[in-house]
């Protein structure tokens, strides 16, 4: 059972919209079901504590939303399918444009569909992933836009390759260069007539970093749930995790000394050892590679991961324990500081707490709290 403490992620949205100026909009990052929290459940709870607008991957989770009843802005962050055009009409969903092609696209669409749509052109100042790659070709891009009245330019925006490594002179400096060539061709765009409403480069890690790079409006993803996009620095941020995971154990077997456990007898007990069994694995989210690596909670104590992890149980060292059938195992714990937290667990993996929690699997049950 994943435990989704939503007052602790309004917490999280109202500490961040604290941060910004009167004016500046929040986006709230709810792509990838709300990064395993489930998606829906997030936008409502994100909206009610201050956010303006939603940001999701694909024009198939704004979809979903739209037909969950949600009514905020919305916008696309990925590239534009072309079947999906229609959709993005239908359901008055913002989209990301990159290129003529996108306008193409759309503008046909929208004479079809007699109905406006609202774009945001996506720049790549230095990520190397998705958009404009300089001035001249955003103007070509804007010229068109502007050649069609049923599509509405609503923003610019760009996205930051290493704001989470601001902390390092060499983080610092890409990042600030690509603020700056974002600022120059907005500036660009400007000068050339068009009216820009939104300009916006800020995730979490910029938001957090300082006000020259909310713009007008920051869209936070990872500190909305909880976890410092850094956590080398800054670290008096109160942001509270939002998931915790939590089983209980199906069984308890007393050990002899020289026992194997698990596929592949990776652990084997040197003295007599109690081993617990519990019912998640890989097929629910959990790293195999925490096999004889990772740690639970039982009973407020710290218990480690033993025998390879299988797809739907692992196996835990209770030794010591006073632990029975039944009681209550925390796979991800909400304590920052324990070895069982997701964070500890992206630590020991070389990962970053995003992947954790988007692996949860849709079998394992949500249960909103608010």
């Amino acid at each position: 059972m994943a435990l989704v403490h939503l007052e602790r992620l309004q917490h999280n949205v109202r500490l961040l919209k604290a941060k910004l100026a009167a004016g500046v909009q929040m986006m709230a990052t709810v792509k990838a079901d709300g990064y395993g929290h489930g998606a829906l459940e997030v936008s409502k709870a994100a909206l009610s504590a201050g956010a303006d607008r939603l940001g999701v991957a694909t024009v198939e989770e704004a979809v979903a939303l739209r037909q969950s009843g949600i009514t905020a802005p919305v916008l696309v962050y990925g590239a534009l399918p072309e079947q999906a055009a229609i959709a993005v009409l239908d359901y008055d969903i913002a989209v990301t444009v990159t290129g003529i092609n996108d306008i193409r696209i759309l503008a046909d669409a929208a004479k079809r569909q007699r109905h406006s749509v609202r774009v945001h052109v996506k720049l790549d100042t230095g990520m190397g992933r998705l958009g404009i790659r300089s001035a001249d070709e955003m103007l070509t891009v804007l010229s068109h836009i502007s050649a069609y009245p049923l599509i509405e330019l609503e923003g610019i925006f760009t996205h930051l390759s290493s704001a989470d490594e601001m902390h390092h002179a060499d983080g610092r400096v890409y990042s600030e260069m690509q603020r700056r060539r974002f600022i120059e061709w907005v500036h660009v765009a400007k000068r050339a007539g068009y009216h820009v409403p939104i300009a916006h480069i800020a995730n979490s890690a910029a938001l957090l970093w300082g006000p020259e790079y909310h713009f007008d409006m920051v869209r936070p993803g990872i500190a909305m749930y909880g976890f410092h996009p850094a956590p080398a620095w800054n670290q008096d941020v109160d942001l509270q995790p939002v998931l915790e995971l939590r089983t209980s154990i199906t069984r308890i077997a007393r050990m002899q000394a020289g026992e194997a456990v698990s596929y592949g007898r990776t652990y084997v007990t040197e003295k007599e050892e109690v081993i617990a069994t519990v019912p998640v694995g890989y097929g629910d989210g959990i790293p195999r590679a925490l096999t004889n690596r990772g740690y639970v909670e039982v009973n407020g104590a710290i218990a480690p991961i033993v025998g390879t992890i299988c797809m739907d149980q692992l196996m835990i060292n209770v030794t010591g324990f006073d632990a029975k059938v039944g009681d209550q195992v925390v796979i991800y714990s909400q304590l920052i500081e324990s070895k069982a937290s997701i964070q500890s667990h992206a630590d020991l993996l070389d990962t970053i707490p995003y992947e954790l929690l988007c692996r949860i699997t849709s079998r394992v049950p949500r249960q909103h709290i608010l």
